[in-house]
């Protein structure tokens, strides 16, 4: 996971947005031998596309500068413009599908998606002189370097009746050490609320650091096969170790969330479908929305200017509302979850046990029938 460049992408006060508002994702570029060709190719087919539905020539100059300021670096970038300016931006560097919109509302789906893969975890590579820490979380990176005060750390002291004397100084050294980097680590991981640890590095240095972690901690550990703080030793395979356990913990809460539809919808306390999760979104009863991600998915709902004006047909909303707005359906109910509190997590389209409708919602209390 590399370096993430934010620019005020807030994504909550982004979808609070009502437009007409120009939604773009460029991602990054296959060619990497021609990256500022292809991206301008890219960009090109997008903002024809934006014009022909209607994007003002102010805002697609706006557009304009945004993608040329990106520079020549393998990133994805997101950006949303109304009224000539840009009025949020992103650059990942992370895969995003190309996607121009010009709509009623922002499509922060893609933005969603990537937030809940990019769990926070903290990364130690321990010696028995210390650790080199860093956190991995949004995509950005933080170090930190813990160096131990004990240096008794030899065990190949002289022999005769003073060497296990010293072997039991180094290893009083080495229990020390191990004991501050347990503590940064434990830090760490309450700073960012890390939702794995991973440890590797010199294995004896590995098993201390263990031993003196709280219980609150310990079971977020997941011991690394490789990694060294002396990149010689070990190269760098453990990152993709780490990308691959981050992985793990996205798709395991994907799976979760699932499951708990499945057990909840039996018991009143889910819903699923358009019609049952807009109507719980009106109530504000939603806690977790499931919405899918498809690019070509153009069904649409509409609202109003509250986040719980929500429904299927406008006639629902024109007693309250009196000219309800139009707005692709995955895009109002987000709208409508983050308005009023409720979490978003994003399912890809090609997910085999997906929610009817590609929206689903668990509550925050049970749905009354009738």
């Amino acid at each position: 996971m590399t370096a993430l460049v934010t620019a005020d992408m807030n994504i909550g006060r982004l979808i609070a947005t009502t437009g007409p508002i120009a939604t773009l994702y460029l991602g990054m570029a296959d060619n990497l031998d021609d990256i500022e060709h292809e991206r301008a190719l890219r960009w090109r087919g997008l903002r024809d596309r934006l014009a022909a539905e209607g994007t003002d020539d102010a805002t697609l100059a706006a557009l304009d500068e945004t993608v040329h300021s990106v520079g020549p670096t393998d990133v994805a970038l997101a950006a949303f413009a109304a009224d000539g300016r840009v009025v949020s931006r992103q650059q990942v560097s992370e895969q995003l599908g190309d996607r121009g919109m010009w709509a009623q509302l922002p499509c922060a789906l893609p933005l969603l998606a990537y937030e809940q893969r990019t769990v926070p975890c903290v990364v130690a590579l321990a010696d028995r002189t210390g650790a080199d820490l860093r956190v991995e979380m949004d995509g950005s990176r933080i170090f930190a370097e813990v160096e131990g005060t004990d240096d008794e750390i030899e065990r190949n002291a002289p022999g005769g009746w003073s060497q296990r004397r010293y072997q039991d100084r180094a290893e009083d050294s080495w229990a020390h050490n191990a004991a501050q980097v347990a503590e940064a680590v434990t830090r760490l991981t309450e700073q960012v609320n890390a939702a794995a640890v991973a440890l590797g590095g010199d294995s004896r240095a590995v098993q201390l650091v263990r031993e003196h972690l709280p219980p609150r901690v310990s079971p977020l550990v997941h011991q690394l096969e490789h990694g060294s703080r002396h990149p010689s030793r070990g190269g760098r395979k453990h990152e993709q170790e780490v990308r691959d356990l981050v992985g793990a913990l996205a798709q395991s809460r994907t799976v979760e969330l699932l499951g708990r539809l499945a057990e909840d919808r039996a018991h009143g306390r889910a819903v699923e479908g358009t019609p049952a999760t807009l109507a719980a979104l009106s109530r504000s009863q939603v806690g977790t929305l499931l919405v899918v991600d498809d690019p070509g998915d153009d069904r649409v709902a509409w609202f109003g200017p509250d986040p719980t004006d929500v429904a299927a047909e406008p006639a629902t909303l024109a007693s309250l509302v009196g000219s309800p707005s139009r707005g692709r359906l995955a895009d109002v109910a987000v709208r409508a979850a983050l308005g009023t509190g409720a979490t978003v997590h994003v399912l890809s389209p090609d997910l085999s046990d997906g929610p009817t409708d590609g929206l689903a919602g668990l509550l925050r209390y049970p749905r009354v029938d009738g």
